[in-house]
């Protein structure tokens, strides 16, 4: 009798150690839009409101639009907490991308340098915005499978 708890003890001990060994050698990688672009790349840490500041002075009229104000709506979300847009509905989140290439339309119009990079920095916020969607969206649908 002591020789098997002995044995399952051993056998136990093994199993743990190997479990710890594989998981010390695991890798995650990040695929994610974001994952080769600095957070400048994106509108983040205060930048929309520098980008705010942009799309009133050069594009007024396109400030005042629903479109605009959706979009800025969902960025400012994203960065008040980016889990919290997971939470937008799907009609919303149709919107959003409506609003979103509207933004970049209207940028891609602008002559001067800076238009540029704040076209591709919107475009990079979309993306991850649509990616962090997509994400959930996948990982609701394997609970639902389950």
């Amino acid at each position: 009798m002591k020789s098997r708890v002995i044995f399952a003890s051993v056998v136990l001990g093994l199993g743990l150690v190997i479990t710890q060994a594989n998981a010390a050698t695991t890798t995650n990688t990040d695929d994610s839009p974001a994952a080769t672009k600095p957070a400048s790349a994106m509108l983040v840490n205060g930048s929309q409101v520098q980008f705010a500041a942009y799309i009133g002075q050069n594009v007024g009229k396109f400030a005042q639009t629903t479109n605009w104000t959706n979009f800025m709506s969902v960025v400012t979300l994203y960065n008040q907490s980016p889990a919290a847009v997971l939470n937008i509905s799907p009609a919303d989140r149709a919107k959003f991308n409506e609003a979103a290439a509207q933004v970049t339309n209207t940028l891609a119009k602008q002559k001067d340098a800076n238009a540029s990079l704040w076209m591709h920095q919107a475009d990079h916020t979309t993306r991850m915005i649509n990616f962090l969607w997509n994400a959930n969206q996948s990982a609701v649908e394997a609970i639902d499978i389950q």
